[in-house]
């Protein structure tokens, strides 16, 4: 490839990541409000009132969804949603940090940045905080490296193919 094509490339996939963490905020945490609606009051919750409102126990919510409590449709947007929504992390880490290439490293990251809107979520009192959510989120970061290992081990062989001698 060359030089300046994989510049462009390069560039155009860090404006795809731009993005993507651009929507991951607005759909997760926001959830398509405006940042300026978020009221001073919930800020000053008191600690409390913000620790009875997280779930620690884990699959606790992922169980109640797969017990049939509620419609299929919320247990879907929710379960898969959580997962699919860190997906794209999972396979652009890998390509722009060289230091992502390592599930730990993948696991690491989607971990402290699902914890993190979690916390956010509590905080300003923007949504419910569930461990089963980081849970989900990590599990979808995770899925979307193994699908980065999936097209790289695929590339690695075609180039092998194409590159080794041919048999006459």
């Amino acid at each position: 490839m060359k030089k300046n094509t994989f510049k462009v490339l390069k560039l155009f996939i860090w404006l795809l990541f731009i993005l993507y963490l651009f929507i991951l905020i607005n759909v997760i945490v926001l959830k398509g409000i405006n940042p300026l609606k978020i009221t001073i009051p919930n800020i000053h919750r008191s600690f409390i009132e913000k620790i009875s409102a997280i779930n620690f126990i884990p699959f606790k919510t992922i169980l109640y969804y797969l017990g049939g409590n509620e419609p299929l449709t919320t247990c879907v947007k929710n379960i898969l949603g959580n997962i699919f929504a860190f997906s794209p992390l999972g396979f652009l880490l890998p390509i722009l940090f060289k230091k992502c290439k390592k599930i730990k490293h993948i696991f690491f990251v989607s971990f402290i940045l699902s914890l993190s809107i979690e916390i956010t979520q509590v905080q300003f009192y923007l949504g419910s905080c569930d461990i089963d959510d980081i849970i989900l989120n990590v599990s979808g970061a995770i899925l979307g490296f193994a699908i980065y290992q999936v097209i790289l081990r695929h590339r690695w062989n075609l180039l092998i193919r194409n590159t080794s001698p041919s048999e006459t």
